[in-house]
């Protein structure tokens, strides 16, 4: 009999008992910090998808982290991180080269770093829902993106020359900042682009 090994899991506990199996981790509303859990994600040598979403009770950890480790995950392509109490931008994430979908929505993050631009096989970014003001300014070397999410973000600033030419779209909805005349001008820059 042929049996099918499981490959998607819903828990750090489950996931461990098997890890070279585990090629999706969801883990949704957790109540805990992750930070002393490196040791553990280490072993998921196989991931290619991690979907961490917090429950509202973990936004009053000040200390609050992900494990560094995640970034030495070879075969990652799709992270998700919602919700989570960030104050800063973990830049260890730049250092996934295989990632080709990121979001990091809902939480406290006021820019990224110029190191995203290392991220070369990325094609969707969406940073939504903080408080983003600033784009870095080697977003735009970023060729292979095709896809950015700016939604309900504090950006200002829609200068042209900021954004990597060879977008597909651009997601600027929600509540934002910046002005309708250079919404209009990076329209007009970008005419391919669907904004």
């Amino acid at each position: 009999m042929f049996l099918l090994k499981k490959t998607k899991f819903s828990s750090l506990n489950d996931a461990i008992q098997n890890p070279k199996n585990c090629k999706k981790l969801s883990l949704l509303f957790i109540e805990y910090n992750l930070k002393d859990k490196g040791a553990i994600f280490s072993q998921f040598i196989n991931l290619k998808t991690l979907e961490i979403q917090a429950d509202p009770s973990i936004y009053n950890l000040d200390d609050f982290e992900l494990p560094k480790e995640i970034a030495s995950l070879k075969k990652l392509k799709k992270i998700w991180l919602l919700n989570l109490p960030f104050r800063t931008f973990p830049e260890w994430l730049t250092q996934i080269k295989s990632l080709k979908y990121l979001m990091v929505r809902g939480n406290e993050i006021d820019s990224i770093p110029d190191s995203i631009c290392q991220l070369n096989n990325l094609k969707t970014l969406r940073i939504e829902n903080c408080r983003l003001d600033k784009l870095p300014t080697t977003l735009n070397q970023m060729q292979n993106l095709r896809s950015l999410g700016l939604s309900d973000t504090g950006l200002k600033d829609l200068n042209p020359n900021l954004f990597p030419k060879n977008l597909k779209e651009i997601n600027l909805s929600g509540r934002q900042k910046y002005k309708r005349h250079d919404l209009e001008k990076l329209k007009s820059a970008m005419k391919k682009t669907r904004i």
